[in-house]
């Protein structure tokens, strides 16, 4: 009997296979990537070649072979995940490098607030083998020069480093991401780079096969370089991010007010930009078309516009840097219009579900980004949530027509307005509601007025800025774009006056702690489950979003912190918040630290009365906790035998050495071979936990911390002492 309940619901879930099946595909890349030790090349293809044998054996029973097609699509999501990880080189700077000498092919330059960022490949790095040269750096100069262009070798002096690791144990792994971006060092450059050599003439193949990304880089550089020379930085800067999808002109303040009043969205190109830009081309061809009779009434001038729509999407997403929000939307506009085309419904769920599998089949790395989580929770929400509406609101719309009541009549003049703005409202709520789980776990905040702050920005944005950009793009090569481009200015400017209005409002950003680990998969899984099932088992998906956002009440804070470099500690106070040790080191450290806690505010100890128990401060440091105590030793402060006494953990950060033989010690070796660290102290009993626990042996961890765990922390100190 169940075995036939189980093939009626397979069944009845038939247009929802692709679905399924992407779904299948995204699992089998999650549990690649959450192994602790890479795995052996042949384990992906010969978990296919089982799946595939396993599935063609059962073929005869439905529910065997629908399962074992999930089972062949999640072997296939682990395998391609291996494969892209062995494509990558993974050179990264072995140590920090105080002053580098090199040279490189510029790639990419990003404007700054104060200055530019630029990415250099092919790079040569004085004094360092060529094995260990990273395949590319990126450079932050304070001085800027409008002179770059992509392409050209240049050389300079910087001070390089490694990517870094994760700020604590279990946090954002920017090392993770720079891995599979070939980003091997970043750093900080000395005056300007100096130009060696212009970029060479190329071929008519190698032009275009190679050249085309420098091509494509070369127009996004001047296209942002001619807006800031028109534009006042403020309106400029979100010009920029809006024309050619580069947020790193925007000031600080900016950003911060994007981000709490709910409208960082509009920041990365994705959907609404894409949408907008390639239905101005659709609907404006389709309506031009029209007016030409001999054409419009003999040709199919509807997928003539589709058509030119996909093009325009296309172009539009290479001019934003083909980011992951951009490649699902342009993919999402081209399977649309391509339905379109083929006289096929161009929204639905199965679209969604292909444009992830594009998106993931060339880069399985993405699924762990919030971007690529985020964008498509909310487009599935909307989909499943307009789909069931759909016909609700297509009764309601013949409901305005003749012979209705004089309010249906009402409804029926202003309706269109009506639909617009309620459409515009629950789009903003529905994608709010749907990425909350993912925002929490990322960023551990919500932004209270976020609906609010969409209703205004949304259609500013669609009917003023982006019309403006979109005629800005088409004048620029003519030198025609002064008054468009002006015309966008004020409406950044309106933009940015909405966000920093919302974001003042009281309480207009709500901070959680950290969400735990499985919170991720157990929020997708709930909200995948209430979009796909059907009747009354849909309530059972609420289970899992309930629990996942719950486990911020039930993970354990570390009650000591210590930076990757040393720089900054934090100790947690007997309120629960945490005391830092600087108000100033280690910005982008401090601030995941106070967010994943759930604070906004901080004190440092500097802040102390002197008559605290928990946490005693002097010359030389700090000594923190009661039953199991931890002696921290602040500046370069070397340690000595008086420091070991009556203690279980000496944390000596900036010594060369923190050797106590009898007891835990954490010093600059420790920090450098296993990165961030948290303590816990439990009812007397010493836990050490640091990053290179949490990232494993895999292929983008630092070479120190890829080795195994032994029984001595490299300082005296046994890992994860008790």
């Amino acid at each position: 009997m169940w075995f036939d309940r189980l093939e009626a619901v397979i069944a009845d879930q038939r247009r929802a296979w692709p679905v399924w099946l992407s779904i299948a595909f995204g699992a089998g890349i999650a549990i690649y990537f959450a192994l602790w030790r890479e795995p052996p090349w042949p384990v992906g293809i010969a978990a296919f070649a089982t799946a595939l044998l396993a599935t063609l054996t059962l073929r005869r029973y439905d529910a065997a072979w629908a399962a074992g097609i999930l089972l062949c699509a999640m072997a296939a999501g682990f395998a391609g995940a291996q494969w892209r990880t062995a494509q990558m080189a993974g050179i990264m700077l072995p140590a920090p490098i105080e002053r580098a000498l090199y040279v490189g092919i510029v790639e990419q330059i990003e404007l700054l607030p104060a200055g530019q960022r630029v990415t250099l490949r092919d790079v040569d790095i004085k004094d360092l083998p060529r094995a260990a040269t990273p395949e590319r750096i990126r450079i932050r100069v304070v001085v800027s020069q409008p002179e770059l262009r992509v392409g050209q070798k240049v050389g300079g002096v910087a001070s390089l480093n490694p990517p870094a690791g994760p700020a604590a144990p279990g946090a954002f792994d920017f090392r993770r991401q720079a891995f599979f971006d070939d980003l091997g060092a970043i750093g900080f450059g000395f005056g300007r780079l100096k130009v060696l050599k212009q970029p060479a003439e190329a071929g008519r193949f190698q032009s275009l096969m190679s050249s085309g990304a420098d091509a494509i880089s070369r127009m996004r550089a001047a296209i942002a370089q001619r807006i800031r020379a028109q534009l006042p930085e403020a309106a400029g800067a979100m010009a920029i991010a809006l024309t050619v999808g580069d947020q790193t002109a925007l000031r600080s303040a900016d950003i911060n007010a994007m981000r709490d009043s709910g409208l960082a969205h509009l920041l990365s190109i994705s959907g609404l930009h894409i949408g907008l830009a390639a239905g101005l081309f659709f609907f404006g061809l389709r309506f031009g078309l029209a007016f030409v009779p001999r054409i419009a009434l003999r040709y199919p001038v509807k997928k003539w516009a589709a058509a030119v729509a996909i093009l325009a999407a296309l172009l539009y997403a290479g001019l934003a840097g083909w980011t992951t929000p951009t490649q699902r939307s342009v993919i999402m506009a081209g399977l649309a219009f391509c339905a379109i085309i083929l006289d096929r419904s161009p929204i639905s769920l199965q679209l969604v579900a292909w444009a992830a599998f594009a998106v993931l089949l060339f880069q399985p790395e993405s699924l762990l980004g919030a971007s690529f989580q985020m964008s498509f929770a909310a487009v599935f929400a909307l989909v499943v949530v307009f789909e069931r509406l759909g016909p609700w609101f297509a009764r309601r719309r013949q409901s305005w027509g003749e012979g209705a009541s004089w309010d249906a009549k009402i409804f029926h003049a202003l309706g269109w307005l009506f639909v617009w703005l309620a459409g515009t409202v629950a789009t903003s709520f529905i994608a709010g509601l749907a990425t909350l789980p993912f925002a929490l776990y990322h960023f551990d905040r919500i932004s209270v007025y976020g609906v609010v702050a969409n209703a205004i920005a949304v259609p500013l944005t669609g009917f003023w800025v982006m019309p403006c950009a979109a005629l800005t793009l088409i004048l620029m090569p003519f030198g025609l774009e002064a008054w468009p481009l002006a015309a966008m200015g004020w409406g950044c400017d309106a933009l940015l006056a909405v966000a920093h209005w919302v974001a003042d409002w009281p309480g207009a950003v709500v901070v959680m702690p950290a969400l735990a680990v499985i919170a991720l998969p157990l929020t997708a899984t709930g909200l995948l489950w209430r979009g796909l099932a059907r009747g009354r088992l849909r309530w059972i998906g609420v289970a899992p979003l309930v629990f996942g956002l719950s486990t911020a009440w039930i993970v354990e804070r570390p009650d000591l912190l210590i930076s990757p470099s040393g720089k900054l500690l934090a100790f947690r106070t007997p309120a629960g918040e945490l005391l830092l040790t600087s108000p100033r080191a280690e910005r982008l450290v401090r601030e995941t630290w106070l967010r994943r806690n759930g604070q906004l505010r901080f004190d440092d100890i500097a802040d102390l009365s002197g008559s605290e128990e928990w946490l005693r401060c002097g010359p030389r440091g700090c000594d923190y906790g009661e039953g199991a105590r931890v002696r921290v030793l602040l500046g370069e402060v070397a340690p000595s035998a008086e420091d070991c006494g009556g203690i279980a953990l000496l944390v000596a950060v900036q010594a060369d050495m923190a050797a106590c033989p009898a007891v835990a010690s954490i010093g600059r070796a420790t920090l450098a071979a296993r990165g961030a660290h948290a303590i816990y102290l439990d009812g007397g009993i010493l836990r050490i936990e640091d990053a290179a626990q949490h990232i494993g042996q895999r292929p983008w961890a630092p070479t120190a911390a890829a080795e195994p765990l032994s029984s001595d922390s490299g300082d005296g100190a046994p890992a994860g002492a008790q």
